[in-house]
């Protein structure tokens, strides 16, 4: 006969595990930590957002927003021009808390473990209390620090790190807990965009043209390629394969084993500042030629292009069959990944050098007008 309580209780445990991982697997999805939703900034979003999109609070926290908002639990976190960092609550734009820095800041923080960690152009590594703001620690470099923060957690100790660029030439490796150094990374040249992590290695470029990837655990260099032109944003490296968007006008694939490039694309001579975003068989760039282009990952050739009014150096984000990209022409826009064509836009009147955060139901984003704006989907809408 057939004992169900006995076959239940043999299959309780697994079945339990199944259920705890798909749980922690949909609430990591609520937040948006890193500047490109991920520690590897791939610029992908692990929810989709259903359009329209309906603007559900906007609030002015001061001068241009340059950062990208990161966001975790219903806490949005982002600084601005004139040096001012705030929380807000998500769900009305309401300030929580504020802090003053001594100059601007300019790359998006890392919001993680009760902690949300931003550098300034003061050359300062900031560490705060989520909750009330209060000030754990900071951590000083020689130099700006202009670029995203990103972290890893030590095999070693199981202890989280933070890896921050400066204009003092070297990639740090701080404490999350101390913000002690652990160790430092010397490049040739300015550290711009922020880190990625692939395969525990940081993979990061500079104003040195220089690819690097360097090892988590002790700061040692894995790998250098010469990229031939400096790099303003973060690199996306999936499969060994570095996927760049650079200031000589160009996206290139370079083969990080072999030390070659893949392939080149590059329709017009303008320069690339935005973030490219990295699906499984497509990259998403877009450039001060005023196009989003959606290329083809293994050959590099052009799928599709989309027109906006200005150039562009907001980075777009891909969420289901979307992709999302702020203008120069003061526009957020809303792109079908398969045609390339408008799915929706909303005007913001003004520049938007920030970037999209996508959480469930919502995107948020700043703009040069000194407001963060976020939206609700239409899922959101009808409840």
């Amino acid at each position: 006969m057939f004992n169900f309580h006995k076959v239940f209780k043999r299959n309780l445990k697994p079945l339990f595990l199944i259920f705890f991982s798909l749980y922690i697997t949909h609430f990591a999805s609520g937040d948006w930590n890193f500047f490109r939703g991920s520690a590897d900034m791939r610029g992908v979003a692990n929810v989709e957002l259903n359009l329209p999109l309906k603007l559900k609070w906007d609030i002015k926290i001061g001068r241009s927003v340059f950062a990208t908002p990161v966001v975790s639990g219903n806490k949005v976190f982002v600084g601005n021009e004139e040096g001012r960092f705030v929380a807000l609550n998500i769900d009305n734009g309401n300030i929580i808390w504020e802090y003053k820095t001594d100059d601007i800041i300019e790359g998006t923080a890392c919001a993680i473990n009760k902690s949300v960690v931003f550098g300034a152009g003061d050359g300062f590594l900031y560490c705060l209390d989520q909750n009330s703001g209060k000030l754990k620690w900071k951590y000083e470099t020689d130099g700006e620090i202009l670029g995203g923060v990103n972290l890893f957690k030590s095999k070693s100790d199981n202890k989280n790190y933070i890896l921050v660029g400066s204009y003092d030439n070297y990639m740090h490796c701080v404490s999350l807990e101390t913000g002690k150094q652990k160790w430092k990374y010397e490049t040739q040249n300015y550290v711009n965009g922020a880190p990625g992590i692939s395969d525990g290695k940081i993979y990061f470029g500079g104003c040195d043209a220089q690819l690097y990837g360097i090892k988590t655990e002790d700061g040692k260099v894995h790998t250098t390629m010469d990229a031939e032109n400096y790099i303003a944003n973060s690199i996306v490296v999936v499969d060994s394969v570095a996927y760049v968007a650079h200031h000589g006008n160009r996206v290139a694939a370079f083969d990080l084993k072999k030390k070659v490039r893949i392939w080149e694309f590059g329709e017009r001579d303008f320069p690339y500042f935005a973030s490219p975003a990295v699906t499984n068989d497509s990259v998403f760039a877009a450039g001060r030629d005023k196009r989003l282009y959606r290329i083809n990952r293994k050959s590099g050739a052009a799928i599709w292009e989309f027109k906006t009014g200005s150039g562009i150096e907001s980075s777009p984000v891909v969420s289901g069959n979307t992709v999302f990209i702020g203008s120069g022409d003061g526009s957020l826009y809303g792109v079908d990944i398969k045609n390339g064509k408008e799915q929706w836009s909303f005007e913001l009147g003004d520049n938007i050098r920030s970037s999209p955060a996508v959480v469930e139901g919502k995107l948020i984003i700043g703009c040069d007008d000194g407001k963060i704006y976020c939206f609700n989907d239409n899922t959101t809408i009808k409840k």
